[in-house]
């Protein structure tokens, strides 16, 4: 993951400042905090990953950007003012499950998403509607009724629906979401796509794989609050992310004590995260030349070393040993 410092270069283009909103969804409980006083920042032409448990606030973020709800304390400022109606007209949003009426048909989706964003000519809503099915493969497929697409296509509908016109913010909550691996694919080459053509995206997803890929900066809520942010040293927590491990040695037939003794006996680099999983060990180290020195060691000692290299595929459960005391209260 390419992590940038939000130095001069890059301009905060949404900022959340102080953001509370509490919820009473019965009148015989107390009510519910979600959002307590977070502070966001989206830097313009960067993709961010929003990150956090189920109920941390990131829908709750999402629905204040867009406007269906508002908070009751708070700023949301768009490129330094406060968000007004026409702001999030240049805004596009993937939600996370596509719902669309079953009777209407790709055409008729977004020739109503293009009148809404007042493209007025029908020539130029014909040709944009034409030019964003046939990049999605809907295209032979743009006068069938939606009640017979897969979720795949719905996805890909969805898509269309959130960039056709072509948006300065994009946000995308779980995209990758019952897309079979072809489908992913497709979909983080779009988001790249996006990327390279400047557009500033809030990506919101559980797949670390794809934040450490795709995002520039990542941010974890837990309890409606920040716990890191990439953006900010200050944070607690905030240089763990830096020390997450990259290259990794899974070895079989060798305790934890002897890998241990090893490390002391040959002088070798500690490894930064440890998982034991049956006779299998899985080492993280920092960089290539850390984890290389151990792999002489390793197979003098007679273990059998089943797997060594990069892995940008950080599982979720390697990030959380580095965010344990913000994920486990």
């Amino acid at each position: 993951m390419t992590m940038n410092s939000g130095g001069p270069m890059e301009a905060s283009f949404l900022s959340l400042r102080g953001l509370e909103k509490t919820f009473r969804p019965d009148a015989l409980k107390p009510p519910i905090q979600l959002l307590k006083g977070l502070d966001l920042e989206f830097f313009e032409g960067s993709c961010t990953g929003l990150v956090g448990h189920n109920g941390a606030g990131k829908t709750t973020t999402i629905r204040m950007i867009l406007g269906l709800i508002f908070p009751d304390r708070g700023q949301i400022l768009f490129r330094g003012q406060p968000m007004t109606r026409e702001h999030r007209a240049t805004i596009g949003y993937m939600a996370e499950t596509a719902r669309f009426p079953a009777t209407l048909t790709p055409t008729e989706i977004l020739s109503t998403q293009l009148a809404i964003y007042d493209v007025k000519s029908a020539s130029s809503r014909a040709k944009l509607i034409e030019s964003k099915l046939e990049s999605v493969g809907l295209f032979k497929d743009r006068h069938r009724q939606l009640k017979n697409f897969s979720k795949g296509m719905q996805q890909r509908l969805a898509w269309a629906h959130a960039t056709i016109h072509e948006p300065d913010l994009l946000i995308l909550d779980e995209p990758f979401s019952g897309l079979d691996p072809v489908g992913r694919i497709t979909m983080k080459n779009w988001i790249l796509a996006e990327k390279k053509r400047g557009i500033t995206i809030l990506l919101c997803t559980h797949e670390l794989p794809q934040i450490m890929s795709l995002c520039d900066h990542i941010q974890i809520l837990r309890n409606g609050k920040l716990v890191y942010s990439s953006l900010d040293k200050n944070l607690k927590g905030a240089k763990l992310y830096e020390s997450l491990p990259r290259y990794f040695i899974d070895v079989s037939g060798a305790t934890v004590a002897e890998l241990d003794a090893m490390k002391v006996a040959h002088k070798l680099e500690p490894w930064q995260t440890l998982h034991q999983n049956g006779f299998l060990v899985q080492l993280g180290f920092k960089d290539y030349p850390s984890a290389t020195m151990w792999l002489q060691p390793c197979l003098a000692k007679g273990f059998v070393v089943v797997r060594f290299g990069d892995d940008n595929s950080a599982t979720e459960e390697q990030l959380l040993v580095h965010f344990r005391e913000e994920f486990t209260q």
